[in-house]
């Protein structure tokens, strides 16, 4: 049973280096880079070696100071850190990550590992992978990198997928709302329409019954034409119908004005 587990792992190895092209550029944009974190630098040349076959970007920091500016100024897919270094907590770390970078995968190497840290990075951390220093760079924690990147991937593709469902979603409300909004205004001129026809209506009945000359009765009928018109538009106030009344006024003589004043003022008073 185990040669047959070391067997898959190896025929896996020979994969990712095949297929290097799809794995190490990254799937879903971001280069695959990682944070190798330790105290010791040997421990650091260690981990460099085993992973200088593939193509990776690589990253270490070995004081809390290097780890602080290296995560303010880079984002990583993947960050590999102890737990008991001198100066900082690897625990604060991925803290940290987990806030503030969550779909960063976290896995831990560290030389010793006490039940409080276990307690706390299975119940209060998220943490893909633990290991303890006798674990071998070469074959389970270089398996482990090549999971996260792969795990990174997958979460990204789903937040990705989360980002455009949204912003569909958004886009419907919006477009439901701007069509609410347009039905509104649709039926508002409709009304307005309706009940200044009906207006035109009753005092084109009373204009009939008067002594309006053919070109009085032609100016009225262009001053309501451009009523309407403006009721269309939206834009009908007492301030246009005034407007409207002084340029009839300018075309004008005095005996046309003091028959349509009266039809005018109606029409006026009514809307």
């Amino acid at each position: 049973m185990v040669d047959f587990f070391r067997t898959a792992y190896y025929n896996r190895r020979k994969i990712f280096k095949k297929t290097g092209w799809q794995i190490y550029t990254g799937r879903y944009g971001m280069k695959n880079n990682l944070l190798f974190v330790n105290h010791n630098r040997e421990i650091i040349r260690e981990f460099l070696n085993a992973m200088k076959e593939y193509t990776l970007d690589i990253d270490t920091a070995d004081t809390g100071d290097e780890v602080a500016a290296v995560l303010k100024k880079k984002k990583y897919k993947v960050v590999i850190t102890g737990m008991n270094m001198h100066g900082f907590d690897g625990s604060k770390i991925i803290a940290y990550l987990n806030h503030y970078c969550p779909q960063t995968v976290c896995i831990v190497y560290t030389r010793r590992l006490e039940l409080a840290h276990l307690k706390l990075l299975v119940n209060e951390r998220k943490v893909f992978r633990i290991f303890q220093k006798s674990a071998d760079f070469r074959e389970e924690i270089c398996s482990a990198v090549m999971e996260a990147f792969e795990y990174y991937d997958i979460q990204e593709k789903e937040h990705q997928e989360k980002l455009i469902l949204e912003q569909k979603i958004k886009n419907a409300k919006e477009n439901l709302k701007e069509l609410e909004h347009a039905s509104l205004t649709e039926e508002k001129e409709k009304r307005e329409l309706v009940f200044f026809l009906d207006t035109m209506r009753k005092t084109c009945a009373e204009t009939l019954k008067s002594s309006l000359t053919l070109k009085e009765r032609h100016l009225l009928s262009l001053y309501e034409t451009e009523v309407v018109n403006q009721l269309l538009k939206g834009t009908c106030s007492q301030e246009t119908l005034e407007e409207m009344s002084r340029k009839l006024y300018g075309v004008c003589d005095g005996n046309q004005w003091q028959k349509l004043q009266p039809v005018i003022e109606r029409l006026r008073l009514l809307l």
